[in-house]
């Protein structure tokens, strides 16, 4: 009889742990889920066409993360390089049917009559006019301040032409050795200008998504405007083709002029965070267990 009145608060102590550690344990890595999310998502560009009348480059951008707006048309300007809005999301979410929003349909359409009459542009062969990219890895950086397990990489990309140097812009990354997708694309009337398709992991939210983006390179010389038709950008992550070039980084110095204040070392941060407060509340759960279980074994006595 002792022995049975010894073993209940041992086993209460034991079931009220388990319990507890199950609980905490399950409200931890909901909570984690819930705060991150839905945050991110692929964006994707394509529809690639010229309007002469602004010298500017039309295209679509489908972007997927946080709000999730309908397809946006934006014109890159060949003059300044910039990207500006033409149709934007707001108004493209006034076209949409409430009882269907995933339709785009009437956007889609509203975006083609605002670019009809411009001219595509043509897919070319960056290797066959000695068109090369180099990415320089530069540093890891928080995404946020306070979110230390998620970073982005920042890189620069050197465009150069039988080995002189056109032009070097930032690009965003998710890890030091991802792989960074190029297309080349000629615009009608112009000899010395092109837009490069960027396609890599640059939304780095869930593990990473997709970000595609424009840029305007000038300089160019003896162009090949010889059409690829291996690719053909549509609504999907760009694919390395003939034609294309994919590159990783090849220079790891570091770039002091893109150093900010909120950089961390050039090794991913690990998720310390989250490790000590799973730590913490399963030491709770422990004691919180034990005191528990011995105190209902006395009551029970």
């Amino acid at each position: 009889m002792k022995i049975h009145q010894l073993d209940r608060p041992v086993l209460s102590a034991a079931l009220f742990l388990i319990f507890s550690i199950f609980f905490v344990s399950s409200v931890f890595l909901i909570g984690t889920n819930i705060a991150h999310a839905t945050v991110g998502g692929p964006t994707l560009v394509y529809d690639f066409t010229y309007n002469p009348a602004d010298e500017s480059v039309y295209y679509i951008r489908n972007s997927q993360n946080g709000r999730g707006c309908p397809p946006e048309l934006l014109k890159l300007s060949l003059v300044t390089g910039t990207s500006q809005v033409a149709f934007s999301c707001d108004e493209g979410e006034k076209l949409l049917v409430p009882a269907n929003d995933y339709n785009s349909s009437p956007v889609n359409t509203k975006i083609t009559s605002l670019t009809n009459g411009f001219k595509p542009l043509t897919p070319i062969h960056l290797e066959k006019n000695d068109l090369s990219v180099k990415m320089r890895f530069v540093n890891y950086e928080n995404v946020a301040p306070d979110v230390n397990e998620i970073v982005k990489a920042n890189f620069f990309a050197t465009i150069s032409q039988a080995g002189k140097k056109l032009v070097e812009f930032p690009v965003v990354g998710c890890n030091e050795t991802q792989p960074f997708t190029f297309a080349g694309y000629a615009i009608p009337g112009f000899e010395k200008k092109i837009v490069l398709l960027l396609s890599a992991k640059g939304d780095c939210w869930e593990g990473g998504y997709i970000y595609e983006s424009l840029h305007v390179v000038g300089g160019v010389t003896v162009l090949d405007r010889t059409s690829v038709v291996d690719f053909d950008k549509v609504n999907a992550p760009l694919i390395a083709a003939n034609g294309t070039l994919e590159v990783t980084t090849a220079d790891k110095d570091i770039a002091s002029a893109a150093t900010t204040t909120n950089t961390t070392a050039n090794t991913p941060p690990k998720n310390t965070r989250s490790a000590i407060e799973l730590a913490l509340l399963l030491v709770g759960a422990v004691v919180i267990g034990l005191v528990a279980g011995v105190a209902l074994g006395k009551i029970k006595k």
